[in-house]
């Protein structure tokens, strides 16, 4: 009897433990102002509920990948440049993120976006002859994503059966996760038995949860705190004279390599291996590549939801690139397969082709830096207050 005692005492204090950690991470996650839009971890991109409670009527979507990380410690970053304001974007992607990860997560939670705007910043990187490979791919993976993908109404059959075939594929690099898309696939379509509709709903709970408990745990250890009250500001910033202060810094950080990078991360990633780059890139080309199909499927999701999009067509660092040999026709031709996808699909295109040799535009060899991100923040900011105004009309 004592034993059975304990036993039961012991139930019912996890229970309440449980539950209470349960309404506490669920009141945690809605902090009510824009700290978490602009919050780059890969716990918030893969928790379709964290960020459909964070999203509201000046939230911008925005997806891109590792450009995100960089810059943070500037004012140039987005999450400082906009600090305060009522204008946010919603940051999600990641290194390894590409368009097929994007297209899953804006089928997911589209329709919870009440400005019905997606930027994707566009990396040529993407585009390599393989596109996205299966094991980066299924690290970056969401299942509850996959599972909001599979509920939404408004998406086209022919959207979805191309979501799932490009899953299926990827997913063989990862078995386990593989199996559990098949399920929630086979529940979904009315074609489970009971053991299997059980299966799915004990799973799910469990994935639910882990996932609010891992965000308000990062949360709080990032200081991302819950507000009384939304931001408010609606003011302009003076994206001229950011423009002129980026430069300045540009000069200061730069002692003089020729790429124009910072010269913190010219130090540790470039100078190194400088011979071993030396023209390793003359066979280059981003002219063929999966890749393009995803993008499209992305512009798909766009059309199936009735959101507006905006392509942010990022360059490459045109003094590395010739530094390495990468064919400048190839590039040319990668730009303009861009701006033809965009003009298919009536997209917006911020096209920043013509910045490879700004000067300050490049962190490093790859990722945004100063100027960019100043530029490429006034393109998005504009694309926001144009539909805003439309709205209005």
């Amino acid at each position: 009897m004592k034993k059975l005692t304990a036993f039961l005492t012991a139930l019912v204090l996890f229970l309440v433990s449980a539950a209470g950690m349960h309404f506490y991470a669920e009141s945690r996650i809605t902090v009510n102002n824009n700290a978490f839009s602009f919050w780059a971890i890969e716990k918030k991109f893969v928790a379709r509920e964290a960020l459909t409670k964070n999203i509201n009527a000046d939230t911008v979507a925005v997806f891109g990948s590792s450009e995100f990380q960089h810059g943070r410690k500037t004012p140039y970053h987005p999450g400082n440049m906009f600090a305060g304001n009522k204008f946010n974007m919603m940051l999600i992607g990641a290194g390894y993120y590409q368009s097929l990860s994007h297209a899953l997560t804006l089928a997911s939670i589209g329709n919870d976006l009440p400005t019905k705007e997606a930027v994707l910043f566009i990396s040529p990187q993407w585009f390599r002859s393989d596109g996205v490979l299966p094991e980066p791919f299924s690290s970056r993976f969401s299942e509850t994503h996959y599972i909001g993908m599979l509920q939404n109404p408004n998406l086209s059959k022919t959207t979805k059966t191309y979501i799932i075939e490009r899953v299926k594929t990827l997913l063989k690099a990862d078995p386990p996760a593989l199996e559990r898309t098949e399920l929630y696939e086979k529940v979904l379509s009315g074609n489970a038995s009971f053991s299997e509709r059980l299966n799915y709903r004990l799973y799910t709970s469990f994935l639910k949860e882990k996932e609010l408990q891992s965000v308000a745990i990062r949360m709080a250890r990032d200081g991302i705190k819950k507000n009384a009250s939304l931001s408010s500001s609606e003011r302009e910033p003076d994206f001229q004279a950011l423009m002129d202060q980026a430069g300045k810094d540009g000069e200061k950080e730069n002692s003089g390599n020729p790429f124009f990078m910072d010269d913190s991360s010219y130090r540790l990633f470039i100078r190194p291996f400088l011979k071993a780059k030396k023209n390793q890139s003359v066979n280059g080309s981003y002219s063929t590549s999966p890749e393009y199909a995803d993008l499209e499927c992305f512009l798909h999701v766009c059309q199936d939801l009735g959101i507006r999009p905006l392509l942010v067509s990022l360059p490459v660092n045109g003094y590395w690139y010739d530094y390495t040999g990468f064919p400048k026709k190839e590039r040319q031709i990668y730009y303009e397969k861009i701006r033809q996808v965009a003009k298919k699909y009536g997209a917006e295109l911020a096209d920043f082709a013509d910045q490879e040799y700004t000067k300050y535009f490049f962190e490093d060899g790859v990722h945004i830096g100063k100027k960019g991100w100043v530029m490429i923040n006034e393109s998005i900011y504009r694309f926001y207050q144009k539909n805003k105004t439309d709205k209005t009309l």
